[in-house]
């Protein structure tokens, strides 16, 4: 008789084509869980129990069961790309500008023939501006990294071309992803006001300007302004770089309005400096002029159901036991494994705790229509036998790889900075429609898109205490960078509350707070992630 184990337990999923279709070519991709797994569909029985001289229970019957999916795993990249979609009910903005599994050639990227939409965000002329991509995953080092564009890629154009290439086969799970441009010498300076800044095209007699609407931002978009290294990154003084993060709030042709200026970081372990205004050359006194990098990639934030990025996500989950068809030996079975299935699973609860001194953990919770009879590998879903393996894995922790953690009011006005143990959870309120003559949920209906944070801070400032009493409408964003790129999000409106004291014997006094975010007047949405393929930081890393 076969035994299964925890250590050769296998989970995996693919995202349906709809509801109750798993598609014809399905693709797979290997989930790494920490612990705390459910898959498993609990039965509700009902026994008769009749009134009966012979005082004894009798058989009941199965009346319906309860399928649902749930496990707890790292904070990474690729972990938080699998599940932003169907937590957010939405699709990623330039989700057609990233690219897995294409072959390197020795002039670039060969890759699907580019729709005008696609082909619109890979700029290139010459003499002027560059799209900038980024690869990784390939074996041959030559192949990753960043590279700027040679050449323009046209509407059903089959080639992403860079120099410096060499031939490959890709790994399956490669991946070339448009990361920003590169301006041409001197063509952009920034200006600030009041902590708002503005990006300008077309100075220093620039011959070639960027036109921002045609890059595939989007208003709420987090971008970092300056590249990867200091000949394109701006200038504040002679030699003295700026450079950071910055929220997009209008998009004109000729300019970019941002706020969220980097304010920049002294601690040693997060050295950076403060994002302000420069004139596009390095002395930003007119001296001689830089290509200027603007750092971006995808984008996804809750949307209203008319929206043409809404969409609800329907996974199909694979458990797979090992040696479960196994016979009492000496007589082996060549495939013993048993694979389960939940179908339709909607995302329902998306939970990330960011812990003192720790490693980011998440947990995923998804309720399905049903979980399906146990089969042997010949039996297995189409592809499920080749499933793709995430590539960023690297983990974040709460100390070194924290770019900003901050409450603020909306002027940006400094409320809290000093945080202990804190969470984020998205909440889709999904729950199962019941129905006779089905077993299990035939329908998933969703509720309101909830996000609330939970947090422990220093009692550092009365302010905080004020804000959560007049029910004042306060900002938060926090941004997570590691060698795989970097994580921005961002809650433009949100309350506090809570605000209890906790006295710790010889430490500083905290506070606890909640936070409910909701949709402000001045962004319509509740929760925005901005993805970055690179930045200073993690290419550094």
């Amino acid at each position: 008789m076969g035994r299964s184990l925890t250590n050769n337990f296998g989970l995996q999923y693919a995202v349906q084509s709809s509801l109750d279709t798993l598609g014809g070519s399905p693709t797979w991709y290997e989930v790494e869980p920490n612990g705390s797994i459910v898959f498993n569909s609990p039965n509700d029985k009902v026994a008769r129990n009749p009134i009966s001289k012979r005082r004894s229970r009798r058989k009941g019957a199965v009346v319906d069961t309860n399928p649902a999916v749930s496990f707890e795993d790292d904070y990474t990249i690729s972990a938080v790309l699998d599940r932003a979609p169907g937590a957010f009910f939405s699709s990623f903005v330039n989700a057609d500008t990233v690219f897995e599994g294409v072959d390197a050639t020795s002039s670039g990227y060969t890759v699907p023939a580019a729709t005008a939409a696609q082909a619109a965000k890979f700029q290139w002329v010459s003499g002027g501006m560059a799209t900038l991509v980024y690869a990784k995953g390939y074996a041959t080092t030559a192949n990753n990294g960043l590279k700027a564009l040679t050449a323009d890629l046209a509407s059903s154009g089959t080639t992403i071309t860079v120099s410096g290439n060499s031939a490959e086969t890709a790994p399956t799970n490669a991946m070339v992803s448009l990361c920003g441009i590169r301006a041409e010498d001197g063509d952009l300076a920034m200006t600030v006001s009041s902590g708002v800044g503005t990006l300008t095209s077309g100075n220093n007699s620039a011959t070639n300007n960027i036109d921002f609407t045609t890059l595939g931002l989007t208003v709420g978009q987090m971008i970092h302004v300056g590249g990867t290294t200091s000949t394109n990154q701006p200038a504040s003084a002679a030699s003295t770089p700026t450079y950071g993060f910055a929220r997009v709030t209008a998009i004109a042709a000729g300019s970019l309005t941002l706020d969220k200026l980097d304010p920049g970081n002294s601690d040693p372990d997060r050295l950076r400096p403060a994002l302000v205004a420069f004139d596009g050359t390095d002395d930003n006194a007119g001296g001689t002029n830089l290509a200027i990098d603007l750092l971006f990639g995808r984008y996804i934030r809750n949307v209203a159901v008319d929206d043409s990025d809404y969409g609800q996500s329907y996974y199909q989950f694979e458990a797979g036991y090992d040696n479960l068809y196994e016979t009492t030996p000496p007589t082996p079975v060549a495939s013993p494994d048993g694979f389960e299935y939940l179908t339709n699973g909607l995302t329902d609860v998306w939970g990330v705790s960011f812990g003192t001194g720790d490693k980011v953990t998440q947990s995923w919770e998804l309720i399905g229509s049903r979980i399906e009879t146990i089969v042997d590998n010949a039996s297995r879903k189409t592809n499920a036998t080749t499933p793709i393996s995430p590539l960023l894995t690297a983990p974040f922790n709460t100390s070194t790889q924290c770019a900003r953690l901050r409450i603020t009011d909306i002027d940006e006005t400094g409320l809290t900075t000093d945080f202990k143990d804190w969470s984020l959870t998205i909440d889709n309120e999904v729950s199962g429609e019941k129905v006779q003559c089905y077993e299990g949920n035939k329908y998933l209906n969703a509720g309101n898109f909830l996000v609330d944070v939970e947090a422990t801070v220093l009692f550092t400032s009365p302010t905080v205490v004020a804000r959560i009493r007049g029910n004042t409408e306060v900002t938060m964003e926090f941004i997570h960078e590691n060698e795989d790129g970097a994580l921005a999000w961002d809650l433009p409106s949100m309350t506090l509350g809570d605000g209890a004291k906790d006295f710790p014997v010889n430490e500083s006094i905290n506070l606890s707070l909640t936070g409910e975010a909701y949709e402000g007047d001045t962004f319509s949405q509740t929760l925005s992630l901005s993805v970055f393929p690179v930045t200073p930081t993690s290419a550094a890393a």
